[in-house]
């Protein structure tokens, strides 16, 4: 089952994705996923807490225009989660990493493949002493969690 959703997106930034599309030979959905997977590598640079969401500057209607992209479930959580953590809308995340990170990713298709395709995403819930807590994993740990945990009370549900 995949996600079908829409992002509010600037010309400018629409025709680099189309362009980028065109000349890798992939989907735009796939050139999305790759910059938005190459831009959580830098997540220290953009997480930000205890603030508004904030989205794209203004522009005129006339530049705007709806993007539908399709995701796999766990993909569509990975994105929406930098909303939570960025504190920056989905579209505004693209806008972003197309400006910082496009011109890696098509260097990177081109010549070996695509290395920051979206991977190892993980949501956990677990319990401790009466407290949900909610885990997320932007990637494999090299240790089992429960190696990590000294707390005998936790409880993966």
């Amino acid at each position: 089952m995949y996600i079908v959703t829409t992002v509010n997106i600037n010309i400018v930034i629409l025709t680099r994705i189309s362009q980028a599309s065109i000349l890798t030979g992939t989907s735009k959905n796939c050139i999305i996923s790759s910059i938005l997977r190459r831009f959580a590598y830098d997540h220290e640079k953009y997480e930000k807490s205890w603030s508004r969401v904030r989205y794209q500057n203004r522009d005129i209607k006339e530049n705007w225009r709806n993007l539908h992209i399709t995701l796999r479930p766990d993909e569509y959580e990975f994105f929406i989660d930098f909303r939570k953590f960025y504190k920056l809308s989905v579209s505004h995340c693209i806008a972003i990493a197309v400006k910082q990170y496009l011109d890696e990713i098509i260097h990177k298709i081109i010549n070996r493949g695509d290395n920051y395709r979206y991977k190892n995403y993980t949501i956990s819930r677990i319990l401790i002493n009466g407290v949900i807590c909610w885990m997320q994993y932007w990637g494999a740990p090299n240790k089992l969690f429960s190696q990590h945990c000294q707390n005998k009370s936790i409880y993966i549900t």
